[in-house]
């Protein structure tokens, strides 16, 4: 809770002062659930994921809308997305403020709250149930038809949100297709044991309310977040040790399998191979963190720095990638502002989102980052044919960094 058409409402209601394509607001605004209908071995079928879970809060799981609106700024035009934000901050406003209205934990087991008083075990057929009836009275008040389910449907319709898969949105299975098939006003309206529909208009209103206050403080994060200077790490090699568990578990996979030949190169695309990382990607994923490499990252988010860690990794083929990296970075000391996984483009990323620096091990991105303007530290074996900014030490980093600015600075100066 809250559910798909309650999210609708909220959003058509922000919607009488920004006048988008209300469709594609609405779609957008019940697109983070759609993470339900996504096949169950994908690892973007995380709820998690979608709803930018920030796991280093632990007194209560908090869905981190302050990571979407910075990370999608320049998109929040587009309705979709828009929408989207507004699922997020409606959600935690309904999980702070609303849910406890109605469910309880009793005894260690949690139970619902009925209209006279009276608690009942909360199975999740029940709740779900009840649900459904207040759905079904809210698509009538705010007028919310059926949506379109699939993509060649929408005009103008444009989503590169990593966090989502798409195909748990649309189709016959989708999310899209469930509300049309199953929150459309009957002919009888049912009352509910539970929920008051009065409640909810009022509810409704107030998490508009909200929302409004939200976006104007979001837009006062924008504005100080970009005064900072935004440096972007790469994870793999650069801030933890992948190599070298690639290579130890490379020599298990050879001792356990004697029929490949060990002098053979193995290049991507090659069964060997791919038989290899299906094994072990997991195990290679968590390594240890490069000597100095979470010390210094302290000190240079104590210096008001953002910190960001980048890592292409596919997000599919891993289970929970997000959740477990931001566990084991916690198990290791590792503090940073965001992490940002399975986008397509390093390149596209650190020019689409105004990074300063790049720390990265790999020559391909440095040469990315400089020719989008972001000004790169190799890191690593000394490369002598490369004459830019390089280190093996991440302890020597923050006086590179110094450097940099300072010499930034004096360019602007001359200019």
């Amino acid at each position: 809770m809250p559910s798909a058409r309650i999210h609708e409402a909220i959003a058509r209601k922000i919607n009488k002062d920004y006048k988008m394509d209300d469709v594609l607001l609405r779609i957008g605004t019940v697109s983070p659930d759609s993470w339900r209908n996504v096949e169950t071995n994908s690892g973007v079928k995380d709820k998690y994921l979608t709803h930018f879970w920030d796991f280093r809060i632990k007194n209560r799981q908090a869905n981190n809308y302050e990571e979407f609106y910075l990370k999608y700024y320049r998109e929040l035009t587009n309705p979709f997305y828009f929408g989207y934000l507004i699922h997020l901050i409606t959600d935690q406003y309904w999980k702070t403020y609303i849910d406890s209205k109605y469910f309880v934990v009793e005894d260690g087991i949690s139970k619902i709250r009925l209209k006279d008083g009276t608690l009942r075990e909360d199975k999740d057929w029940y709740s779900y149930y009840e649900n459904l009836k207040i759905q079904k009275l809210l698509c009538k008040i705010y007028n919310l038809g059926k949506l379109p389910t699939e993509v060649e449907s929408i005009p103008n319709f444009k989503c590169e949100i990593d966090e989502l898969n798409l195909n748990g949105l649309f189709g016959s299975n989708g999310t899209l297709s469930y509300i049309n098939n199953n929150l459309m006003p009957g002919e009888n309206e049912e009352k509910s044991e539970v929920f008051d529909i009065n409640d909810f208009v009022k509810y409704i209103d107030d998490t508009v309310e909200f929302i409004k206050k939200e976006l104007m403080r979001l837009e006062q994060i924008k504005i100080e977040d970009d005064k900072r200077v935004k440096i972007a790490v790469d994870i793999d090699d650069t801030l933890l040790c992948t190599k070298e568990l690639e290579e130890y578990y490379w020599n298990i996979f050879l001792k356990d399998n004697p029929d490949i030949n060990p002098n053979e190169e193995y290049t991507w695309g090659n069964p060997t191979l791919a038989r290899f990382w299906a094994e072990y990607r997991e195990k290679i994923a968590f390594g240890k963190p490069k000597q100095d490499a979470p010390e210094t990252l302290n000190k240079l988010l104590s210096m008001g720095y953002r910190i960001d860690l980048l890592s292409a990794r596919p997000l599919e083929k891993y289970a929970s990638l997000k959740k477990k990296l931001v566990e084991h970075f916690e198990n290791i000391n590792i503090n940073y502002d965001y992490m940002n996984l399975g986008f397509y483009s390093k390149k596209e990323f650190l020019k689409k989102h105004d990074y300063d620096i790049l720390i990265d091990n790999d020559m391909k991105y440095i040469e990315e980052a400089e020719s989008v303007g972001v000004i790169p530290i190799l890191y690593g074996s000394y490369n002598p044919s490369y004459t830019g900014y390089q280190t093996s030490n991440w302890s020597e980093i923050p006086t590179i960094i110094e450097g940099i600015l300072i010499k930034k600075k004096q360019s602007n100066i001359k200019k």
